[in-house]
């Protein structure tokens, strides 16, 4: 099994009082447009989980009445994978350089060079040390797609099989045992 690993950084946004350039929105279309079926992060297929949120607030500890506020919004990414960060780093620049520039092209701090050496330069600047991933498998991507893939053809078996004769079921059994136990596994980011 490869090295399993979690990245999560914090890239600050350069953020001015009512988004007049629509910095924020733009990002959060761009994120938006991006979803499961579409998304870039379908393409690498290292990745358990991955996550795009905007900071645009913190909420005070309860009875802080200090008015302390971000004087940043943060773009907080987050993945759960196989292998090293480098690599998905490199794939998700290869797969979609423009969704990587539409994203981290507007943070603070990210270069105004072309390349994926660049990206992940600056996403190593903005990674926030956590021991802990933000969701955990114990299995590759590979090996949880397989018992998921088991799982659904199971459901699926016994709810086509409902109403058979004892012998009938046991017949049923031994026969799809072995499609049973070794089902199609589907692409990642298809599930």
């Amino acid at each position: 099994m490869s090295k399993h690993s979690f990245l999560t950084a914090l890239s600050p946004i350069e953020y001015r009082h009512n988004d007049p350039d629509n910095r924020i929105a733009t990002m959060l279309e761009v994120i938006g447009d991006h979803e499961q079926d579409d998304s870039p992060f379908r393409k690498c297929p290292m990745i358990h989980m991955a996550r795009l949120q905007i900071i645009d607030q913190l909420v005070p500890p309860m009875g802080d009445t200090s008015g302390v506020h971000l004087k940043t919004k943060y773009l907080l990414f987050v993945v759960d994978l196989d292998g090293k960060n480098d690599d998905f780093l490199d794939c998700l620049y290869r797969v979609a350089p423009e969704f990587v520039h539409a994203i981290w092209g507007r943070c603070l701090g990210y270069p105004a060079y072309k390349g994926s050496v660049f990206f992940r330069r600056y996403i190593t600047r903005c990674v926030f040390s956590n021991p802990l991933g933000y969701a955990g498998f114990p299995l590759s991507v590979q090996e949880t797609l397989r018992v998921l893939s088991r799982k659904q053809a199971l459901a699926k078996w016994v709810s086509d099989h409902q109403g058979l004769s004892d012998a009938e079921l046991k017949a049923a059994w031994q026969r799809d045992q072995e499609m049973l136990a070794n089902p199609d596994i589907p692409k990642p980011g298809s599930f």
